[in-house]
């Protein structure tokens, strides 16, 4: 008799926890009137194949519709009015005369784009950057403006710890420190701790902010570090951060 109330009770408990589980996800299944996202992504040294494989998890477990662009021309002012969420994973430079030995780079942001993604965020959008997009724009405009911080540059790709340094915001809610193997980005951060979400360190002790949030205007900024290698950006906490993320960009969870 007490075999069968023990496994009554362990079943009861599991079909608790999948039936809880159950209905969380299918809230985002609930509406049509779901948010969209627009993805800028893929350049010289991260495929965009990489980058659209690793976001399609994320965004489809959040019920997301998503555009995914490579060509630069193609973000406009006008294309921002159709989408909730702006997702970036690519750098500032292109190389119009190829790649060949001697060639420069230029930036392709032009001044119309630096305004548009600014006006999208103060105007209530949600941003998402991603690994180098904050890299390589053209500085001390808009664009900068939104992120608070800037590109400082990167080792050899190494395993390295990430450590939460804000359990307490929506963003890192179920996040625990991680190691992962990637870039270390050495981003420079312009703002408090507390908006401070996480920090890299290596097993050198170097360490560098890896997660930082914002809110500009009406809208509101997240930027995330990991991201180079398939293994950082299909981590299981670097899906449930950028998951989080989305929620929050887009105004589904509770205010910090």
């Amino acid at each position: 008799m007490s075999r069968f109330f023990v496994l009554f009770a362990m079943v009861f408990s599991l079909t608790t926890v999948l039936s809880a589980q159950i209905q969380n996800t299918s809230e985002v299944y609930m509406s049509t009137d779901r948010p969209r996202a627009l993805a800028v992504i893929g350049d010289r040294y991260h495929s965009p194949v990489h980058i659209r494989n690793g976001l399609m998890g994320p965004l489809a477990q959040e019920n997301i519709p998503v555009v995914y662009i490579e060509n630069h021309e193609a973000l406009t002012a006008e294309v921002l009015k159709d989408v909730d969420l702006l997702i970036f994973f690519k750098d500032g430079n292109i190389w119009p005369n190829g790649h060949e030995q001697g060639s420069s780079p230029v930036k392709w942001m032009t001044d119309e784009q630096q305004k548009a993604i600014f006006d999208f965020v103060n105007n209530g959008g949600g941003f998402l950057a991603l690994h180098n997009s904050h890299g390589l724009y053209p500085p001390n405009g808009p664009f900068y403006e939104i992120f608070g911080g800037d590109y400082g540059g990167h080792p050899a790709p190494e395993e390295f710890m990430i450590r939460i340094e804000n359990k307490n915001h929506p963003i890192t809610a179920g996040v625990e420190d991680f190691r992962t193997y990637d870039e270390q980005h050495m981003s420079k951060y312009y703002g408090d701790r507390e908006h401070l979400l996480m920090r890299n360190i290596s097993d050198a002790n170097k360490s560098a902010p890896a997660g930082w949030w914002r809110e500009i205007g009406k809208g509101r900024f997240v930027y995330l570090a990991p991201g180079h290698t398939p293994e950082a950006l299909g981590h299981p906490m670097m899906v449930r951060l950028i998951r989080n993320s989305v929620r929050w960009l887009t105004k589904q969870t509770d205010d910090k």
